[in-house]
């Protein structure tokens, strides 16, 4: 009997030390929506993002699969029975450390910004070195595309300047200044109607954070956003691609949500019309471990297209 449980606890502490580096992690979100445009009937539908996080670590080596499985909505909406489920591989690297040089090679998305959603890049390599508080990062992907950047830090600034091998440049400063936090990118090309500008500013006062962001882009060029303005479609009848995009925001705790309004106006690219947006986001945590989030957003159009309203309730999780 005594070898009976001596075997079972080592096999026990074999299996978690098996298991000790290896971890799974994810998010799932569903969503209703109605949208509701003028001289339309109102538009139901539902759709679903979940992620699935595997990370494999030995050792300073370590290796990411994210899983994603989508559900666009659209055929739910016209009723038709085409099964529109989508599984892709988001994120799917090993990152590791050669002779002080991190490395890290596969496919991954970058990350979103105001002047861009972030898009996944196959086949990329990644190598940085750090030395006197100074990094140095070279990056490679299948495209063909080449950059090196520069990042460092002087008195709580921080700045980051990437240069392309097409010549073009993306630069960033942020930091806070007297309890004002800013963030600054410019993104200078030698294409034409391709420079980019942003800058966000936010403080808290009495408990409310305040927040003004601004995107503009050179000519006719255009960009995506969804950090702070939304995700903006671009379509044959309704192109809301941002040309120049600006607005305020206010967030607060209130009654054991987090409130968040903005106002703000969206330039088109392709009219050059004004469209103003104004978005009311109520984010409840539950009991149950989900997030409640609840968003309505009032486009008014600035030309003859319809004004848009839309009803957005997301019931999110994290594991």
């Amino acid at each position: 009997m005594k070898k009976q449980l001596l075997i079972a606890a080592v096999a026990a502490t074999m299996t978690s030390v098996a298991m000790a580096d290896v971890s799974i992690s994810g998010a799932a979100e569903v969503n209703w929506t109605n949208t509701d445009t003028t001289g339309a009937d109102s538009v139901n539908a539902i759709s679903h993002d979940f992620d699935l996080k595997i990370t494999g670590k030995s050792g300073d080596t370590k290796v990411v699969m994210d899983i994603e499985n989508t559900d666009a909505g659209a055929e739910q909406a016209s009723g038709s029975s085409t099964n529109s489920q989508e599984m892709n591989v988001k994120n799917a690297y090993m990152a590791t450390s050669i002779a002080g040089v991190n490395v890290k090679i596969g496919t991954w998305y970058g990350s979103d910004s105001l002047t861009s959603n972030g898009t996944q890049k196959e086949d990329q390599v990644s190598l940085d070195y750090s030395m006197n508080g100074v990094k140095v990062q070279y990056e490679n992907h299948a495209a063909g595309d080449e950059s090196i950047t520069v990042s460092g830090e002087i008195s709580g600034v921080k700045l980051s300047h990437e240069m392309f091998q097409n010549d073009n440049t993306e630069t960033k400063v942020s930091g806070s200044f007297a309890g004002v936090n800013a963030a600054y990118l410019t993104v200078d090309s030698d294409t034409t109607n391709s420079k980019k500008d942003s800058l966000e500013v936010s403080t808290e006062v009495q408990g409310v954070t305040l927040t003004y962001a601004e995107v503009s882009v050179d000519g006719t060029g255009t960009t995506t956003s969804d950090a702070w303005f939304g995700t903006f479609d671009n379509d044959a009848t309704n192109s809301d691609v941002i040309h120049e995009a600006s607005g305020f925001g206010a967030s607060m705790a209130l009654a054991g949500n987090k409130v968040t309004v903005k106002s703000y106006d969206v330039k088109e690219a392709s009219t050059h019309a004004d469209d103003n947006y104004t978005k009311f986001v109520v984010n409840r945590p539950l009991a149950s471990g989900a997030t409640l989030e609840v968003t309505y957003t009032d486009k008014d159009a600035g030309d003859s297209r319809a004004d848009v309203e839309t009803l957005d309730i997301e019931l999110a999780v994290k594991f």
